[in-house]
């Protein structure tokens, strides 16, 4: 994960920069000795975690991270301060803020706050992986049942797309994702199985079953029918008589 490190005093920079770049997964991205500067760099960049101190020269820890906030920031804040001032304290939980820590910094406890926070961004990535995984469920059942009711109809990906509220290209990823068969060969195969259930009863023609299928061509649906299974529609009729 990114770090960023905002104190005035170059000791504690320097010392924080080099016992946290020893963990493999944590990457210290950039440090600075005042906020402004520090505000500056986070409008362009996406850290996951802020380490500051709160007294600092023009604008102490506790502005900065007001205005981080003001811009719906949700990165991780570690306070390393050295004072244990309440109401210091009180603005921070105010504000957010992960952990609220006192100088000088014991760094084993430093590093179980960030395994925590690193355990905590690691939560919320699966949950929200898990939400995607039933959100796209959702939408290939809908897609489904859309087909099993509109079949017999001329019916495209763009339909059932449109139908969704959702882009063509989106629910043919999605459906091969979680099928792992394409959405058009769907369709097809549920036309040629319902085409079964017509074969069964002779008071159908094949150009008859081609039309309720919504397939249409009679060549066309005995050509995929001989292809799918093996045999034409007319002698799959046969047999099963």
């Amino acid at each position: 994960m990114d770090l960023v490190i905002i104190d005035d005093e170059p000791k504690i920079r320097n010392g924080l920069s080099h016992m946290l770049a020893r963990h493999i997964a944590w990457n210290v991205v950039a440090t600075f000795e005042d906020a402004i500067s520090a505000l500056e760099y986070l409008d362009d960049h996406h850290v996951d975690v802020i380490i500051t101190d709160i007294k600092m020269p023009e604008m102490n820890g506790l502005e900065m991270i007001a205005r981080l906030r003001e811009k719906n920031l949700e990165t991780y804040v570690i306070i390393i301060s050295g004072y244990g001032n309440f109401q210091f304290a009180q603005q921070a939980i105010e504000l957010g803020v992960f952990r609220y820590m006192l100088k000088p910094t014991n760094p084993r406890e430093l590093i179980q706050v960030l395994e925590k926070v690193e355990e905590l961004r690691q939560k919320k990535e699966d949950d929200l992986t898990e939400e995607k995984v039933e959100v796209g469920n959702l939408l290939v059942m809908k897609a489904v049942e859309y087909i099993e009711k509109n079949y017999a109809c001329k019916i495209s990906v763009k339909d059932i797309a449109s139908h969704l509220y959702v882009t063509p290209n989106y629910l043919s990823n999605l459906f091969k994702q979680h099928t792992g068969e394409n959405i058009s060969t769907y369709i097809t195969d549920y036309r040629l199985k319902k085409s079964r259930d017509y074969l069964k009863r002779p008071e159908y023609s094949i150009a008859e079953i081609a039309e309720l299928i919504g397939i249409g061509n009679a060549r066309y649906f005995s050509n995929i029918f001989k292809k799918k299974y093996g045999q034409t529609p007319s002698e799959y009729r046969n047999k099963m008589n």
